[in-house]
């Protein structure tokens, strides 16, 4: 599931964007308000967690919008920022921080829905997003998230770092589609594993960061060591 947060002092804005989001069928999320920059910081220090997606207005009643951006920057860059604003003049500055989108004042559902679509299918096109359905429910959520995927028979169980598992009817084939081969690699015929979740291995078994131990079969063990090996010098670049 993805986590969007919304920043925005003006109330009235932030009641007409939750009635879009209601709205908003094509992907599954949840979402937090905030009407200053320090709640938006507040909860993530106390909840040990970014969001995916943030909606900043530029006029903030404690900070501007771009310093909010600059700084959320600095913990995470590969979450999507989208600004609003009542001043077109704005959108010459936004883009200084990797922006993904500008809306202009007043809102209205076509440019907003649209807009979170196209970030929706930007994650899902560069690979940062996993589709899957189960039970005639369609589930997306982050790979990033993912901490391995285990196939058994016709079906596939995707294992997450917030301790979920999710399950549903889908080919290996159809896993890689949707996986970046740089991130995540196999440890046995029937299982993947996300290399930034994997803490150490040994001999044949692979520790992740959550202390769960997964089986290593005997073809894979030297690749896995070698790209866990690589991942480990990336992080220190």
């Amino acid at each position: 599931m993805l986590h969007l947060a919304i920043c925005d002092k003006s109330l009235n804005d932030i009641e007409q964007m939750e009635k879009y989001l209601e709205n908003i069928k094509f992907f599954n999320f949840d979402y937090e308000v905030f009407e200053n920059a320090k709640e938006l910081y507040k909860y993530q220090t106390q909840h040990h967690e970014n969001f995916d997606i943030y909606i900043l207005s530029i006029e903030l009643e404690d900070m501007l919008g771009l310093e909010v951006a600059r700084k959320l920057r600095e913990d995470s860059q590969e979450a999507l920022i989208i600004f609003v604003s009542n001043d077109a003049k704005c959108v010459f500055d936004v883009f200084e921080v990797f922006t993904f989108a500008f809306l202009l004042k007043p809102l209205t559902y076509n440019k907003f829905s649209t807009t979170l679509y196209n970030a929706f299918n930007y994650l899902y096109r560069t690979k940062r997003l996993f589709l899957f359905s189960y039970r005639k429910c369609n589930y997306s959520i982050l790979c990033q998230s993912i901490l391995y995927i285990e196939k058994l028979g016709r079906k596939a169980f995707i294992h997450t770092t917030d301790a979920r598992v999710y399950q549903c009817n889908i080919t290996l084939e159809k896993i890689w589609e949707q996986l970046n081969p740089s991130k995540f690699a196999a440890i046995h015929i029937s299982c993947i594993v996300n290399l930034t979740e994997i803490a150490s291995i040994k001999c044949d078994q692979l520790k992740l960061k959550n202390n769960e131990v997964l089986y290593v079969a005997k073809k894979y063990r030297q690749e896995i060591k070698s790209r866990h090996l690589q991942n480990l010098k990336m992080k220190k670049l």
